[in-house]
């Protein structure tokens, strides 16, 4: 068995606010146990072109840890014993690592930012009988892929729901092109922007790019020939610069409108000034919420790190919060009692009040439209258009799981 990194999660000194608020009630029934650790496997992209959502992910988990155990990082008396993998976005050592974690006995796995690694590993959670919850992977087919397993984020129908009335402002008979990666994130968002957009009177085309792409020059040469009224760009990791570098070279964003996902701050300098015109969906921007739990992590942020709360953070947030959750209900290795503590669960995150459906388990939750700004000191940052409840982005329902 390969050799893993591993943290105990220990108490921080913090104003913390009550453990009821962070699971979205009182605090449950469950004898403290003197067992040892509970044990959490998490699978995560340390290097890749995914490597800075994992960065935010991660401190985004280490805070929400902190906030649903009090600080104490404890659950019904046991520590939370967390060993992380890079996967490296490498689909096959992902693989080795989650069954190196169920040869281990460790019933609680999780991470992944990858929504093509995300399909992999789901159906190893049902069939070695273990609580899998995914990270920030976008893709719709996590959603009711199994019993076993939940996701902390969104998925791109509710990405595509957020951008639906955008498209609509901007006329009917448009042709659009949904321009993203040639994997399962890319793929699922060419699927329900094709439904959604269509309904609409809109002809839906797409072009998607191998993930190994470096040069753009062709991509952007290929949307020029094919002068769509609307740029759907769903796209994500690294390679955001060079590719949006090639589309302004080409003056696509002069011929087309755009609509696209509100990437991480470090981006919101990317398409210049053009970026101030584009209709933009979010899943999270710091300024998007006022409740006590976003209020707590951006102060925890700032204390820790120096920083705003980034794109991911609330998904890594959110995850911990599942994991007390589970414990709780599960003792961290009841996995049947531990899947129906989650499912139907509602709790206060970060964004709002979010919901694990039972049926399917997907995360029903807030969306956002937001447009950027410059500031007096030529700094870019997000207002908040429109907050979309989590009722009017919610996915169709997808399976029916006993729970």
């Amino acid at each position: 068995m390969k050799k893993h990194s591993r943290i105990i999660a220990v108490p921080l000194v913090l104003a913390m606010v009550s453990l009821g608020a962070s699971i979205g009630g009182s605090q449950l029934s469950g004898a403290a146990t003197t067992k040892g650790p509970v044990k959490v496997g998490m699978i995560l992209e340390a290097t890749g072109i995914y490597s800075a959502y994992e960065t935010e992910w991660r401190q985004g988990f280490n805070i929400g840890l902190a906030y649903a155990t009090k600080g104490t990082g404890k659950v019904n008396g046991r520590k939370i014993d967390v060993n992380w993998d890079d996967d490296a976005d490498n689909p096959t050592t992902a693989v080795t690592d989650f069954k190196s974690y169920v040869g281990a006995g460790y019933k609680i796995i999780g991470g992944t930012g990858d929504s093509s690694i995300a399909d992999e590993l789901a159906p190893l959670a049902a069939q070695n009988k273990v609580l899998y919850v995914s990270g920030a992977a976008a893709d719709d087919a996590v959603t009711g892929a199994n019993r076993y397993t939940f996701r902390s984020g969104r998925q791109t129908y509710q990405d595509v729901q957020t951008a639906k009335s955008y498209v609509q402002s901007l006329g009917t008979g448009k042709t659009i092109l949904v321009l993203g990666q040639d994997f399962a994130f890319g793929q699922s968002y060419v699927t329900d922007a094709t439904k959604a957009f269509s309904s609409l009177g809109d002809t839906v085309t797409s072009l998607l790019v191998p993930l190994t792409t470096t040069d753009f020059t062709a991509t952007a040469l290929q949307v020029q020939q094919d002068k769509p009224d609307i740029i759907f760009l769903a796209w994500a990791g690294t390679t955001g610069a060079p590719l949006t570098a090639a589309l302004q070279q080409q003056g696509d964003f002069n011929t087309a409108k755009v609509v696209t996902g509100l990437a991480n701050v470090a981006t919101y300098p990317f398409y210049g000034t053009i970026g101030t015109s584009f209709n933009y969906l979010s899943l999270y921007v710091s300024n998007g919420s006022t409740n006590p739990v976003n209020e707590y992590l951006i102060r925890v942020m700032k204390e820790r790190y120096n920083s705003l709360p980034d794109l991911f953070t609330p998904d890594g947030f959110v995850w911990a919060q599942m994991l007390v959750r589970a414990i709780q209900t599960g003792q961290g290795n009841n996995v049947n009692a531990m899947i129906k503590g989650l499912a139907g669960w509602s709790f206060l995150a970060p964004k709002g009040e979010q919901t694990i459906r039972t049926s399917d388990h997907a995360m029903l939750q807030p969306m956002y439209q937001v447009s950027l700004v410059t500031n007096i000191n030529n700094v870019f940052q997000p207002v908040v258009l429109k907050t979309l409840s989590d009722t009017a982005t919610a996915p169709p329902v997808t399976a029916h799981f006993s729970n």
